[in-house]
C-alpha cells in the first residue's frame, strides 16, 4: 500500500469546488514537491464506440501535468492503470483505498510513459455506473450533480527509488439513465452530447503598461516570460472561448436541441460529426432527486500554483448563471530575485480540464 505520507500528494482530477482563502500555511496553491496537479483525457467523457476496422473499442488518450519546484515535469515516466474495484461503503474517500494497491484482481496496467492510452474496463458502468455491480457487497453508483459517472484512473509517479508520488483522475463515462422514462431516455440518447475539454485561451498579466499573454494551453501562440520587480502584485486574468447561448444551426456547436435533422437538416454541419465548445457548455442533465431531465450550463474553475510568491486565491472561476469568460486573480511576486513557474489549470464541472504554465521572472 502506498505509505500515507504521500497520499497529500494525491490528485482527484475532476471537478474542485470554488472554495475561500484557508487559513493555514499549507496552501493548495504552493508546490514544494513533486506533484501530479491534473491529469486530461481525450475525449474528455468517454462513450464506447467500436472501431469497425479492428471490431475493438476506441481507446481514450490520457496525459498529466507533473510539476515541482523547477517547473514541469516533461519526461516523466508514469505508471497508468485502471482500478476496477467500486468504493466499499465504510470509506470515506472518493475512490477505494485498494485503489493504491497492486492486486492484479482490480489493478489494470495501461503500460508507462508520460502519457497513456486505452479504452476504457467493458464493465465500467457496472463498477462505477447505475448498473448493478459484478459483487453483490456493492451498491450501483450515484451521479454526479451533472447526472456524470467516473471511471478511477490511477497514476504513479517515482522521481527517485525512495519516493512515490501516487494521483487518481476520474474519467467521466458515459452510462444509462437509472429512474428515467422511455420519453426521456429517449430525448436523452437523441440530444446529449458527450463534453469536450474546456480550453485556456491565454492567461493575461494586467500590467500598467498594457496586457501581456503570459500563458496559453493553444498551440503556436506566443507567450512571453512574466518580468517582476520583488513583491510586486499583478492581476492574472485567465480566458476561454464563449459558447452559445442558444442553438442557432451552422454556429459550429452542436447544442442539445440539435440533430442532423435538426432545422430540416440544416444542423448537419454542426452535427454529422458532433462539435462541443471549449468554454461553459449547455448539456443535458437527469436528476434522480426530480426526476426530470433539464438543460443545464458547465461551472469553469481555474486552480492556481506557484512555486514562489502567493496568488490571493486558490481557486477562481464562473457559475452556471455566470455568463463572463474570464476569471482573475492577484499574484504576489516572490521577494527574492529568480526565475519561479506558475501554473493555471482550467476544469469544467463534466470533468474536463486544461492548463498552462508561466515563466516569472523576478529582477
Amino acid at each position: 500500500m502506498v505509505n500515507r505520507m504521500h497520499l497529500r500528494n494525491v490528485l482527484l482530477a475532476g471537478f474542485l469546488p470554488l472554495a475561500c482563502k484557508p487559513d493555514f500555511s499549507d496552501r493548495p496553491s504552493q508546490v514544494e514537491d513533486f506533484r501530479v496537479l491534473a491529469v486530461q483525457a481525450e475525449p474528455a467523457e468517454w462513450v464506447r464506440t467500436v472501431d469497425p476496422d479492428t471490431n475493438e473499442a476506441k481507446p481514450a488518450k490520457y496525459r498529466a501535468l507533473i510539476v515541482n519546484r523547477s517547473g514541469t515535469v516533461t519526461d516523466a515516466n508514469l505508471e497508468w492503470a485502471f482500478c476496477t474495484r467500486p468504493k466499499p461503503l465504510n470509506e470515506l474517500n472518493d475512490v477505494a483505498i485498494a485503489c493504491f494497491q497492486t492486486d492484479p484482481a482490480f489493478i489494470v496496467p495501461l503500460g508507462n510513459g508520460p502519457e497513456a492510452s486505452s479504452a476504457i474496463p467493458e464493465n465500467t458502468c457496472r463498477q462505477f455506473g447505475p448498473d448493478v455491480p459484478e459483487d453483490q457487497a456493492f451498491r450501483p453508483a450515484d451521479p454526479d450533480v451533472t447526472g456524470g459517472y467516473y471511471q478511477p484512473l490511477r497514476l504513479l509517479y517515482r522521481p527517485s527509488p525512495d519516493q512515490l508520488v501516487p494521483a487518481i483522475a476520474k474519467v467521466r463515462i458515459r452510462c444509462g439513465l437509472p429512474g428515467a422514462s422511455q420519453e426521456q431516455t429517449a430525448r436523452f440518447n437523441r440530444s446529449y452530447h458527450p463534453n469536450v475539454n474546456p480550453r485556456l485561451d491565454a492567461v493575461t498579466a494586467l500590467l500598467r503598461s498594457g496586457p501581456q499573454v503570459v500563458g496559453t494551453s493553444v498551440a503556436g501562440v506566443p507567450v512571453t516570460p512574466l518580468n517582476l520587480a520583488p513583491g510586486q502584485v499583478v492581476t492574472l486574468s485567465a480566458a476561454w472561448p464563449a459558447c452559445p447561448v442558444t442553438d442557432a444551426c451552422g454556429d459550429g456547436v452542436c447544442g442539445p436541441k440539435e440533430t442532423k435533422e435538426s432545422g430540416d437538416g440544416q444542423c448537419e454541419a454542426d452535427c454529422n460529426v458532433e462539435k462541443g465548445c471549449a468554454g461553459a457548455e449547455r448539456f443535458l442533465a437527469f436528476s434522480l432527486e426530480s426526476r426530470t431531465l433539464d438543460e443545464v450550463r458547465e461551472l469553469l474553475r481555474v486552480s492556481w500554483f506557484a512555486v514562489g510568491g502567493s496568488f490571493r486565491d486558490d481557486r477562481t472561476g464562473r457559475d452556471a448563471a455566470d455568463f463572463g469568460t474570464t476569471s482573475d486573480n492577484e499574484y504576489t511576486a516572490p521577494t527574492t530575485p529568480g526565475r519561479y513557474p506558475l501554473w493555471a489549470v482550467l476544469r469544467d464541472s463534466r470533468g474536463g480540464v486544461s492548463w498552462t504554465s508561466i515563466e516569472v521572472r523576478v529582477d
